[in-house]
């Protein structure tokens, strides 16, 4: 789980929703790729006048290398890769702790399609310890959305709103 607390600011500006939506929708490439998308988050994340972070999660299959829960998860290991989440504690408290001292809340939306991909079953116990440390986290079931299922640009993306900027992917 990348440690959020010690964000680094690539100078990667993810455009303003403003800019997106003033832009004609052939000019538009707000689509950026996973690396993109992570070097985007961290750079909205560690802007010190943010003071609220909404995270809209959309999509039903995620990868997430270097992860160790992740890791083993993706190799069939579900008892190893829960352990794992455990592991993972300290790091998500010293987000939440930087988060806290910030005063920046932090919000997620998590869009789960049923059944629920076994991405999503995993998922559930890394959200459930965002939850124990104060993240705000709601979780919208929906059936029968195959769009929402695709990859953008047919599906809809995951996105990261911090102030005026959003990022997607």
């Amino acid at each position: 789980m990348p440690d959020m607390s010690r964000a680094e600011t690539p100078g990667v500006r993810a455009p303003s929703i403003s800019a997106l939506v003033a832009s004609p929708p052939e000019a538009r490439s707000p689509f950026l790729t996973v690396k993109e998308y992570l070097q985007a988050f961290r750079a909205d994340y560690a802007r010190p006048e943010v003071t609220a972070f909404d995270k809209l999660e959309c999509g039903q299959h995620f990868q997430e290398p270097g992860f160790s829960s992740w890791e083993a998860f993706n190799r069939g290991a579900w008892r190893e890769s829960v352990d794992l989440v455990q592991e993972a504690q300290p790091a998500i408290k010293r987000q939440f702790d930087d988060a806290e001292s910030r005063g920046l809340v932090l919000r997620r939306a998590r869009y789960v399609e049923l059944p629920p991909s076994d991405y999503l079953v995993w998922e559930m116990a890394v959200l459930r310890e965002r939850v124990s440390r104060g993240e705000r986290i709601r979780v919208v079931v929906g059936q029968g959305r195959p769009s929402f299922q695709a990859p953008p640009p047919d599906g809809f993306p995951n996105s990261s709103f911090s102030g005026p900027s959003v990022s997607m992917n």
